[in-house]
């Protein structure tokens, strides 16, 4: 699993960091993501979204769920796309009924209200029993 990992890294662009073993960076402008990958343990890997987006909890900060990279490339393509950091929010927290629940990605307009929501999910099994439920009842949990 560990090289398929690392090969998604690369593909969306990450190169080595000079002078470091394992670490990963992509420039957006001047924004920089790095990525601290551990190759024995992918779970102890760090991604390190920069310090103008926000990240309500740092569940999907590593790779210990298989989420985590799908996150990493949906905010890839939001700053490639010209989305600017201070706009994107992770894991906020919101509340769904009596549950506490969090969203995957947050992005905000000018005026700081929410503009887009995104949630991830992985190809295959989870992303087709959501699909599922979607079509079933719009997603209601």
């Amino acid at each position: 699993m560990s090289d398929i990992i690392k090969s998604g890294i690369i593909a969306l662009g990450f190169k080595p960091k000079d002078g470091c073993c394992n670490v990963y960076f992509k420039k957006f402008g001047a924004y920089e993501i790095n990525i601290d990958y551990n190759e024995n343990n992918p779970e102890k890997s760090n991604i390190d979204y920069g310090k103008d987006i926000k990240c309500g909890r740092k569940t999907t900060s590593n790779f210990s769920q298989n989420e985590s990279f799908v996150v990493l490339e949906c905010v890839n393509r939001l700053l490639e796309k010209g989305y600017n950091p201070n706009s994107i929010v992770l894991e906020q927290p919101y509340k769904a009924g009596h549950k506490d629940c969090y969203l995957d990605i947050l992005v905000k307009d000018l005026d700081n209200k929410s503009f887009l929501m995104i949630e991830c999910k992985t190809w295959g099994k989870e992303y087709e029993k959501e699909k599922n439920q979607i079509f079933k009842d719009g997603g209601n949990y």
